[in-house]
């Protein structure tokens, strides 16, 4: 994670970016709407809303760690596993 500033996570945002705060909630831009994702709600926003809303907020940029599943090698895993089950 990246802290960035508000006009930064705009930025990001309308690059297609998610957007973390600290405390597990992400935002993403879909269509000028800002889908707002907390670890017990889901809500949209309008940039406006966004703004008044989380301006003074701490904000973060989320880059994937590179530590999501190699499709390439589950695959070859999974086909060696069954040429090999009996």
């Amino acid at each position: 994670m990246k802290n960035v500033s508000f006009n930064e996570a705009l930025t990001y945002l309308k690059d297609g970016e998610v957007i973390l705060t600290a405390n597990h909630t992400s935002f993403y831009l879909k269509d000028n709407t800002v889908t707002v994702h907390t670890p017990n709600s889901r809500y949209k926003l309008t940039l406006n809303e966004f703004a008044e809303l989380f301006a003074k907020q701490e904000l973060y940029l989320y880059i994937p760690d590179g530590s999501s599943i190699d499709l390439e090698k589950d695959e070859a895993y999974y086909s060696w596993k069954s040429r090999n089950a009996n």
